[in-house]
């Protein structure tokens, strides 16, 4: 791990409000630009600010590698994510909302049987279904990110410090804000760079520190590119992680809307769900494998690395 990634790991875990993301964006500039690496901000005023961080030449570069660098709020119950079973993620994110609209139902029920109006037990049930919802969105910040998103930050930095300066203009990187919210950052970075995202591969790294298996999920866009699906494969053999090339899987992440893209997440077997995330969004997200971060890096530079493709 590079002297900047641990000092992520160690001290910017969290980085869920202005000041938390304004120190982690100082330190990788500052630290990244001693590599010759620079990233320049991308900034768009709002209800909520955004700063989306871009290294490289968009307009040029081969690939666009992606990762969002917020940080979720500390949850009781984590974000558990079944890709390759879409019932299943459906039905864990309906069991998610339920559990949000419990408090509001609860307390408009218990209003009205106190004897409450119809109207003041259904203003109560709004304003605890409200408040739910800010728990989930601007709650305490979750200190203990390393699955969610730190370790798709740390590959991305790690990639940028091992590439060879002469492939560096193959590549572009940028880590989102505001996924957390609701793909805030990599809507309006598809938006603003439409015409040059146009035709150009997206790959986003999302949860890739837990786990043994590696999901590589590409959208119809990418998959329509055999040229490119096929080096894709061969980028990432059988070794440290076990690659799955999934043409079907349900990952809502940063490369949702994208024409060209490319989700990639490790994924553990738990029985009766399969391969899934968990942990993620609770204070027991605090697993990051060096060797994921080893394997997946490698495999971006051999994608990268066309000569020898």
């Amino acid at each position: 791990m590079t002297p900047l990634c641990a000092a992520i790991v160690r001290d910017h875990q969290a980085r869920k409000s202005r000041a938390q993301k304004a120190a982690f964006r100082e330190l990788v500039k500052a630290e990244m630009r001693k590599e010759g690496v620079f990233f320049r901000e991308e900034r768009t005023k709002g209800l909520l600010e955004n700063v989306n961080l871009v290294c490289g030449n968009l307009a040029t570069a081969e690939f666009v590698f992606g990762a969002h660098y917020d940080t979720c709020a500390e949850l009781p119950f984590p974000n558990l994510a079944a890709p390759l079973n879409i019932p299943l993620s459906i039905l864990m994110q309906v069991l998610l909302t339920l559990m949000l609209a419990l408090p509001a139902a609860l307390g408009a029920f218990l209003t009205a049987y106190l004897g409450a109006s119809a109207d003041v037990a259904a203003a109560v049930g709004v304003l605890l279904g409200v408040l739910a919802s800010a728990l989930v969105i601007a709650g305490k910040p979750n200190r203990h990110t390393m699955n969610d998103n730190t370790s798709g930050v740390v590959a991305l930095l790690t990639l940028l410090s091992r590439l060879p300066k002469e492939r560096r203009g193959r590549v572009a990187v940028v880590l989102f804000d505001n996924e957390e919210v609701g793909l805030i950052g990599s809507t309006l970075f598809r938006k603003r760079h439409a015409r040059v995202m146009a035709d150009k591969p997206l790959v986003n790294l999302d949860c890739v520190g837990d786990g043994d298996m590696l999901l590589l999920a590409p959208n119809k866009g990418y998959r329509a590119d055999e040229e490119l699906c096929a080096r894709t494969q061969a980028a990432f053999p059988a070794g440290a992680l076990a690659p799955v090339f999934a043409r079907r899987a349900f990952y809502p992440s940063d490369q949702w809307g994208f024409p060209k893209a490319l989700a990639v997440a490790t994924l553990k077997r738990r029985r009766f769900f399969g391969a899934v995330i968990d942990r993620i969004h609770t204070r027991r997200d605090t697993i990051l494998e060096k060797k994921n971060i080893e394997y997946i890096v490698e495999g971006l530079l051999r994608l990268t690395d066309h000569e020898n493709a």
